[in-house]
């Protein structure tokens, strides 16, 4: 089975990095972004399973990139988790105003932030498999499928996952 992946969004280098090294020592595939656009080009090339997105950088900040996510359909469903140092029940509002999953505080422990990610990423998951499914039972009801001789992982595996 294929690693979950995740996008790490920050402008701070150090920081995506050791989030980074979190993550792929606790088995996920990661990748990161330096900016709101950067991560909105990235996950047009290649879904992740959940975002890690800071909230203050250039050109555009996390509550808006979270909120174009959200805004389309091809991304709304991928789970986002907000990072920021301001941790104060108005930041936290506004991320979750903003689409936002979840939230962390800086500075990130690994445990959270590894925690979070699981519990996201796996109901992301999750929730594609379910998809898959329900829609071969539907191309099945339709005619358009012989289940009969489909194995769960035979549906997963038509469906790309």
């Amino acid at each position: 089975m294929n690693k979950p992946f995740i996008l790490v969004v920050d402008d701070n280098k150090i920081t995506t990095k050791l989030l980074r090294r979190y993550l792929e020592a606790n088995g996920y595939d990661a990748q990161e972004a330096y900016d709101g656009i950067d991560c909105l080009e990235k996950v047009e090339l290649r879904q992740p399973d959940a975002i890690v997105l800071d909230v203050m950088m250039p050109r555009l900040d996390g509550y808006e990139t979270s909120k174009r996510l959200k805004a389309n359909d091809k991304t709304k469903d991928i789970p986002v988790v907000i990072v920021t140092a301001l941790n104060d029940v108005a930041n936290q509002i506004k991320s979750i105003e903003a689409g936002a999953d979840d939230f962390l505080s800086k500075p990130i422990e690994e445990k959270l932030l590894i925690a979070k990610v699981r519990l996201l990423s796996t109901l992301n998951i999750q929730g594609k498999k379910a998809k898959a499914f329900a829609e071969a039972i539907e191309k099945s009801k339709a005619g358009e499928l012989d289940l009969s001789s489909k194995s769960l992982d035979d549906i997963l595996t038509d469906a790309g996952m």
